[in-house]
């Protein structure tokens, strides 16, 4: 199981590749990335970067403003996505 920092990092790294414009600096856990940047093209390019680097696929009901504000609410998903509170309930899906 991955720890929460490793994937906070890891998420910090694609963030940063989607959005070259921002310094790390710039991004806290609780900074809107929206409002340092980030556009819908770019989310859609973060979206595919995340599934890519963490191996999982977002619902298209877990896409949205809030789950993508900032780096705290990305890394609770991709947390959620990697280890689902009742893996028996993806397979009944």
């Amino acid at each position: 199981m991955e720890n929460v920092e490793l994937i906070k990092t890891q998420t910090q790294k694609v963030i940063l590749e989607t959005l070259p414009q921002i310094h790390r600096k710039e991004l806290s856990d609780d900074s809107n990335i929206f409002s340092l940047g980030l556009g819908s093209i770019d989310v859609m390019t973060l979206i595919t970067k995340l599934e890519n680097t963490f191996n999982i696929k977002f619902s298209i009901h877990e896409i949205n403003f809030d789950t993508f504000q900032n780096l705290n609410t990305i890394v609770a998903l991709i947390k959620h996505n990697k280890h689902p509170e009742n893996p028996s309930d993806q397979l009944n899906s």
